[in-house]
């Protein structure tokens, strides 16, 4: 025992000088490929990547560190492993959620490694935000999630990371749609975005099975609302794949008698509630250090529809990025949480745009000729 913890103290005291060296020493992989050390230096390789990538986080770091030594100590004491799972999982779905991110930061040439959610702390946050946006939980207990035809290998990803449902092809139309029924996937499902819905109407659906439904109604867990403007998780990135598109405007205007073309960069997302879209407002300015009482870049507008069977007039509300700095706060949130559908791809086109921006290269004819190659590109 008393060696064990010597080599904490003694990690601590070292970490330091292997974050500086750790992207060095990475690169000895490279050249230990064909001689008989592999196997040693792709696990040197493997835990300096992940401080590599991680030296921008001290406070990620130190986190990852508590993690590895809570499952080191409860692994060796406790027979089943239970208390250091137990513990994980409040480090990960808690500690994690209240790491800083640098929202100000330059946008680099390429985007990070960030992953897909591979959790269930981060799986709920992303299912949250796709319920949101655009699914429906029936009162039959079905969970219905409809994608584009082009969404065909998300919703089979959706499918095999909750381990139950099925997707299907939706007759007559271009798009597929993946349904779960089973209650013991419905519980999971309820387990999942408890305390991460956003929206009233989907927190009400859960709420009706679990007081209507007899086989859900052994939920004994207090089921809740996420209420905060943190959006530092997944929630965002699963209603942007639900109900959000990345566009590229462009506009034309007049400057000392000639003509000149503008290129806008932006993310919009439709909702019925503003509340919602002003949360999302608070939390992009309060990451930029702007004042929390401007604009900061975001227009948070209103549209009418008309139903044309009821002629009933509906309201919905619209949350779109209006200027440069504050699209650099939405490419900072995208590389650490990646879409997962189709539109990834529409981001990684605009966000080649906002790459020869930063750089003034748009201001140059090949430069803008370049955007609107990309905007070209891009499919709505």
């Amino acid at each position: 025992e008393l060696g064990f913890f010597t080599m904490l103290i003694v990690g601590f005291k070292y970490l330091k000088s292997m974050l500086t060296y750790a992207g060095t020493i990475s690169k000895l992989y490279m050249y230990s490929i064909q001689i008989k050390y592999k196997n040693m230096v792709t696990k040197m390789y493997s835990v300096l990547l992940i401080i590599n990538i991680l030296r921008d986080n001290p406070q990620m770091i130190m986190l990852n560190w508590l993690k590895m030594m809570v499952n080191t100590i409860f692994m060796k004491y406790s027979p089943s492993g239970c208390a250091a799972a137990i513990l994980n999982m409040r480090i990960s779905e808690t500690l994690c959620n209240s790491v800083n991110m640098n929202y100000n930061k330059t946008i680099s040439n390429n985007p990070s490694n960030a992953h897909k959610p591979t959790n269930d702390a981060e799986l709920g946050h992303y299912l949250a935000g796709l319920m949101d946006g655009d699914g429906h939980l029936s009162k039959m207990g079905q969970l219905v999630m409809a994608y584009d035809e082009k969404d065909k290998s998300a919703a089979y990803w959706l499918k095999k990371m909750m381990g139950y449902g099925s997707v299907s092809k939706i007759k007559d139309k271009k798009g597929y749609k993946y349904v779960l029924a089973k209650s013991d996937g419905i519980m999971r499902v309820i387990d999942l975005v408890n305390g991460k819905l956003r929206t009233e109407i989907k927190y009400n659906q859960v709420l009706y099975l679990l007081n209507n439904n007899n086989l859900i109604s052994q939920y004994s867990k207090p089921f809740t609302m996420n209420t905060s403007t943190d959006f530092n998780n997944f929630w965002l990135t699963g209603f942007i794949d639900s109900d959000g598109s990345f566009q590229m405007k462009t506009v034309k205007h007049m400057k000392n008698g000639k003509e000149h073309t503008e290129m806008r960069l932006k993310l919009q997302m439709s909702q019925k509630y503003k509340n919602m879209l002003e949360d999302m407002k608070k939390f992009l300015i309060m990451a930029s250090n702007s004042d929390n009482n401007s604009s900061g870049g975001i227009y948070i507008g209103t549209r009418k529809h008309m139903n044309k069977e009821t002629k009933e007039m509906k309201i919905t509300y619209y949350f779109e990025t209006t200027s440069f700095s504050m699209f650099k706060k939405v490419i900072n949130y995208m590389d650490n949480y990646p879409l997962i559908s189709y539109k990834r791809l529409n981001y990684m086109w605009i966000r080649k745009a906002y790459l020869l921006m930063q750089s003034k290269e748009h201001m140059t004819p090949e430069g803008l000729q370049k955007m609107m190659d990309y905007k070209n590109k891009m499919k709505y």
